[in-house]
């Protein structure tokens, strides 16, 4: 077990130095002055605080943060400014509302992702789970008010404060073509993106030097075969039996995953029903210097894990990744329903199996992935327990698996 966790620190750690991904982009500082530099593109989920930059390939690197840059871009793909002005920090969970119908206003300095681009822009700000809209005019930069609150702190309603509707008429009071979208438009990126794309195209001033393609989630079907490597039986109280011995058998399994499209699709869920064997035959062992043996016929089991991977990208066509899971249920599968006890042949006492087991471990498994179509993984299961809860003592089985991945599609 050790080995098998030494050997997945160390995926890890060289995942860690193979992240770094610098693209073409620009910054300008704020005394106005553009540089073409190399940024660091982290895919953000929500907007950073701080980014990571150098002049060259072999530059150094330097840091960039909203006190020291006016704007920041990365060609094809995202573009950031700096605000400095209010910031809504109301809450947008239902449970811990406000009975406050203004918005909680507090002035902060931080970058603005731009979505749309052109003679009006529209911009996003993430806060913990609530997305803040923002658009600019010749006046500057300015919010787009929305809010979820109790009125009168009635925690059984929830009321909205829908000022940006009446913004919007007053943003786009010249457009009659953008006038007709407001009623329709809700307070999300789509809605907002269509409306302000919309006025955009008709003034002929729309930007797309800065719009990456439209990210979308991505499905794998994979077939993946391999073995498990069984530990001895760890038991307890079973007639001072010392458990049976370490095991090697096959195992087959179907991954279903979906990469998730944000963070350069670096993340992603998966699933993956498979199949084990522990022995295929009966297994017989003698209980120490006791004179009965101890008896298992052949045993199986069906895993339902569902858990979360991280890629680490080595090239176009190359990636390690990392995972880890919890096991939703474990169904037992073969001939065998009980540890059975015999002395010459006489069954005198059994501890029954499990015939099925809810989230009782979990697996961590590193491996590698090539041009994703082929994979290879080690994965480490964590103890389970095989026997029923009423049999008034324990065995836990754990496992090292080596495993090779085809993607079907």
């Amino acid at each position: 077990m050790k080995k098998t966790v030494l050997v997945l620190l160390l995926f890890f750690f060289i995942g860690l130095n193979a992240q770094i991904k610098f693209e073409k982009g620009y910054i300008i500082t704020n005394d106005g002055e553009k540089k073409e530099v190399l940024i660091k593109n982290i895919d953000w989920v929500v907007n950073p605080t701080e980014i990571t930059y150098k002049s060259g390939e072999t530059s150094p690197e330097m840091m960039g943060t909203p006190a020291n840059l006016k704007e920041f871009g990365i060609y094809g793909y995202s573009k950031y400014v700096t605000y400095k002005g209010d910031i809504d920090y109301s809450t947008d969970d239902i449970s811990n509302l406000s009975a406050q119908y203004a918005p909680e206003f507090k002035q902060n300095t931080v970058f603005l992702k731009e979505i749309v681009s052109g003679d009006k822009n529209l911009y996003s700000y993430s806060v913990k789970s609530t997305v803040n809209y923002l658009y600019s005019d010749s006046a500057g930069i300015h919010p787009l008010i929305y809010k979820k609150y109790n009125p009168e702190g009635n925690t059984s309603q929830v009321a909205t404060n829908d000022t940006y509707l009446s913004q919007l008429k007053t943003i786009f009071k010249d457009d009659p073509n953008a006038q007709s979208l407001v009623s329709m438009t809700k307070y999300n990126k789509n809605s907002l993106t269509k409306i302000f794309t919309a006025h955009n195209q008709k003034t002929g001033d729309l930007n797309n030097d800065f719009q990456a393609e439209k990210k979308t989630s991505k499905f794998n079907l994979s077939v993946r075969p391999g073995i498990n490597f069984y530990s001895e039986l760890e038991t307890d109280k079973l007639l001072g039996s010392n458990g049976f011995p370490s095991k090697t058998n096959f195992r087959i399994g179907i991954e279903a995953e979906l990469v998730l499209p944000f963070n350069k699709n670096k993340w992603s869920i998966i699933f993956e029903p498979n199949y084990s064997a522990y022995t295929n035959e009966k297994l017989t062992t003698r209980s120490g210097d006791q004179l009965y043996n101890i008896t298992m016929d052949s045993y199986s089991f069906i895993n339902l894990p569902l858990g979360i991977r991280h890629y680490m990208f080595l090239s176009p066509k190359s990636k390690l990744f990392i995972d880890a899971q919890a096991n939703i249920l474990t169904l037992r599968s073969g001939k065998a329903k009980a540890i059975n006890f015999d002395y010459e042949g006489y069954f005198f006492d059994k501890a029954d199996l499990a015939s099925s087991q809810a989230l009782d471990n979990f697996t961590f498994g590193a491996g590698y992935t090539y041009n994703n179509k082929y994979t290879v993984e080690l994965k480490y299961t964590t103890s389970n327990h095989i026997l029923d809860k009423d049999a008034g003592s324990t065995a836990k089985m754990s496992y090292t698996s080596i495993i090779l991945g085809y993607n079907i599609f």
